[in-house]
């Protein structure tokens, strides 16, 4: 939280330092024009805001473990993207006016992602630019954290739930943490490195740039599909919701993220930034439909030989409940119950 606090922080100050300092002696407007969202483009761009948003769900993965999640959750979530969202604007314009709109892609392109660093030292000397290097990579190893952590919780929750293999609901006796899930990524992250490193891959273009392009299409998928669940929740199942929050909101972002989802397949090439006739724009989006195919069967096969297990997907500590009251065909970890 300190480390957060401080990375903000230091965005902050550059961003108002660059303000401070336009390119053209006036502050420059031409960045936020509505009309650069129009054109050649325009639907990678707006890709690229999507997936610099990606993990703004993970709120609700630590909802079990919040005191009241119907009110934490939703405060965690809406706070998190505005936050971004002021953030991202603020700083990214204020960058374009430092260099200036007829130069920010130029300038891009010669300092790829030091650009930030060359206008801290140019405005605010040696001594700022050393911090905010640090706390770039502070803020590296926060995400990979982040994400290891979230993806733990997932295997978890499927592992609890009899979907996957139940050891990975086995939690840590200690500190009730998902130690199982938390060891398979660990292994998973460490195969990735040795595999890069072997082959002598650059992991920014190999991994970060096409690994993070690709998961986040991955993402953006995984919260389209959860957006029509959503609506078909609602519909199907007793609430007391109101109606802007069952149905109009719902509705709303489903229609939405088939529209980016759209734009992010028909521009996947220029998001790959990838040469005529390469076969990742088409063989990732492929891979994810034939994990999509797999999955699907997977759950036809469970709702047929395992249906009490299939009853229970979704359900949670609910589930874990249940199968310690006898109502179960799977052996749980006895972390599980706390």
């Amino acid at each position: 939280a300190i480390l957060l606090v401080a990375e903000i922080a230091i965005i902050a100050v550059l961003s108002v330092s660059n303000v401070l300092n336009p390119a053209s002696g006036s502050l420059d407007m031409t960045s936020l024009n509505p009309s650069n969202l129009i054109g050649e483009g325009a639907g990678a761009i707006l890709i690229l805001a999507v997936l610099g948003f990606i993990g703004f769900e993970a709120a609700t993965v630590y909802a079990e473990e919040s005191r009241n999640p119907r009110r934490t959750v939703p405060v965690a979530t809406y706070t998190s993207v505005i936050v971004l969202a002021l953030l991202y604007t603020f700083a990214s314009w204020a960058m374009t006016s430092a260099v200036g709109s007829n130069n920010i892609v130029a300038q891009s392109r010669e300092h790829a992602d030091g650009l930030i660093f060359v206008l801290a030292e140019t405005q605010l000397g040696s001594t700022v630019t050393l911090i905010t290097e640090i706390l770039m990579i502070t803020s590296v190893v926060a995400a990979t954290v982040s994400f290891h952590n979230t993806v733990a919780r997932y295997m978890f929750s499927l592992g609890r739930e009899g979907v996957l293999p139940s050891a990975l609901g086995r939690t840590s006796a200690k500190s009730s943490s998902p130690r199982v899930a938390s060891l398979i990524q660990t292994i998973i992250g460490l195969a990735v490195i040795v595999i890069y490193a072997v082959g002598e891959l650059d992991p920014m273009t190999y991994l970060f740039f096409y690994g993070g392009t690709s998961g986040g299409l991955g993402v953006l998928i995984l919260v389209t599909a959860a957006a029509f669940a959503i609506v078909k929740f609602f519909i199907k199942t007793p609430h007391s919701e109101g109606v802007w929050k069952a149905h109009l909101a719902p509705i709303a972002a489903a229609i939405v993220l088939c529209a980016v989802l759209y734009a992010a397949l028909s521009n996947f090439a220029v998001l790959l930034g990838t040469p005529p006739g390469s076969i990742l724009p088409w063989l990732i989006p492929t891979i994810y439909a034939a994990i999509a195919v797999a999955g699907i069967l997977w759950g036809l096969y469970l709702s047929v030989a395992r249906p009490q297990v299939y009853a229970k997907i979704g359900a949670g500590a609910k589930a874990v409940l249940d199968q310690d009251s006898g109502d179960t065909d799977e052996p749980i970890g006895a972390g599980n119950r706390r």
